[in-house]
């Protein structure tokens, strides 16, 4: 993870510790490089990926201010691209199956582009104050992800990748579409056969720009609610 990136973490924390609402007016640049031992530049970085994030906005000749909406409880961002943990409140997890696979099934391999396409295939039940919030089932190139375990898997695969494997996540592509639970699925979130669910589709890329974890989100419809904000460019 890149400086600018985990100042902008970091702000985003205080944010949530301080209790900020929207409208609420952050520290000066100069106290934030100041409080983060950075330079000017790399605060200016950290908050146009918080702008472009919807999590601030500036106005000319005021200051930077807290955007978030005003209510945001058991909401995510449905365009998040740091993963479960940190973004979705009291979440847990539940570790279904870790299988080393030669290839990947075609649904996921079609999108790697590496010739060597032996993988991880990680089955996780996400919850949210104890409720099913969705089933994860995500597909890791090992050239990539070398050693996926139970304990690893239980929490932040990003932080995983991005700190103990010092690996650079840089961006992602979503589909996304509605379909019918089959019954193996219904039962593992608690729901019935047929019942509607949101699937999403990410496909996640390293810093040289290659797909490493192509990842099927199935979402409990009774439990999950999302927002999405346009950017703010200006910073």
């Amino acid at each position: 993870m890149k400086k600018y990136q985990l100042v902008a973490d970091k702000i985003r924390q205080a944010i949530k510790k301080n209790n900020l609402k929207r409208g609420d007016k952050l520290p000066k640049i100069k106290d934030l490089v100041d409080e983060f031992g950075v330079s000017k530049a790399t605060v200016l970085q950290a908050l146009a990926l918080l702008a472009k994030q919807g999590t601030v906005y500036k106005i000319q000749g005021s200051g930077i201010f807290v955007r978030e909406p005003a209510d945001l409880e058991g909401y995510m961002s449905l365009l998040t691209n740091r993963g479960l943990t940190g973004v979705v409140d009291n979440i847990s997890t539940e570790v279904i199956s870790i299988d080393e696979l030669d290839e990947p099934p075609e649904k996921a391999k079609k999108y790697f582009e590496d010739e060597d396409l032996r993988c991880y295939c990680l089955k996780r039940l996400r919850k949210t104050n104890d409720k099913p919030f969705v089933l994860e089932e995500s597909y890791y190139l090992k050239k990539y992800v070398p050693f996926i375990s139970k304990e690893i898997a239980q929490g932040s695969m990003f932080k995983y990748i991005s700190e103990g494997l010092n690996e650079e996540i840089r961006f992602s592509d979503k589909f996304m579409w509605v379909e019918k639970l089959n019954e193996c699925v219904a039962n593992k979130l608690e729901l019935k056969a047929g019942d509607p669910a949101l699937i999403v589709n990410d496909l996640y890329y390293m810093g040289n720009g290659k797909i490493f974890d192509v990842s099927f989100l199935t979402y409990n419809y009774q439990n999950s609610k999302f927002f999405d904000q346009s950017s703010d460019e200006i910073i």
